[in-house]
């Protein structure tokens, strides 16, 4: 089938007669890897590789080390439990009245954890518009009421394992 745009045209024709037909021909070289094989990309040294464990450092030259006169001053320090135990009724107000700023429990002695309640009444309460603050009210008048009304189990010892007196 020849090319029909080559031979005059007549306005008469279908437009079938008037379409290029589609020839399709192979490529000249077959097309390129979609990577590259490693030993193409990779030279290595000639003759033998040696091991990891042939390889062997040169040592570091020694420096004498001056001496100092050394200052012995030790000192000591000890995180302690209180010597007194502590109060259910203390820490149940503290927790009721305060407890979104976590004073409940730095009372008992759980630091990190009232320290962590005090962070976010007021920083995420500043963020949150009060939301978070008063999530850590209800959270503390929870404990306080927890502290006041339970006798054995966790909310009835400090932080040290000593139970709570009153």
């Amino acid at each position: 089938m020849t090319d029909t745009i080559d031979r005059p045209v007549d306005l008469d024709l279908d437009d079938d007669l008037l379409e290029r037909p589609v020839v399709t021909r192979r490529p000249l070289h077959a097309p390129a890897p979609a990577y590259q094989p490693l030993s193409a990309t990779v030279q290595y040294p000639p003759g033998p590789v040696p091991d990891v464990e042939d390889a062997v450092p040169e040592p570091l030259p020694v420096r004498a080390r001056r001496e100092w006169p050394r200052l012995r001053l030790r000192l000591r320090l000890e995180l302690r439990p209180s010597a007194w135990p502590r109060s259910r009724v203390a820490a149940g107000l503290l927790g009721i009245f305060l407890g979104a700023f976590g004073l409940h429990r730095m009372y008992l002695g759980y630091w990190r954890r009232g320290l962590t309640m005090l962070a976010i009444t007021v920083v995420g309460g500043f963020f949150t518009l009060g939301l978070a603050a008063l999530a850590m009210g209800l959270w503390g008048f929870t404990e306080g009421l927890l502290v006041l009304s339970v006798r054995r189990g966790r909310y009835a010892r400090d932080a040290y394992g000593k139970q709570l007196r009153g």
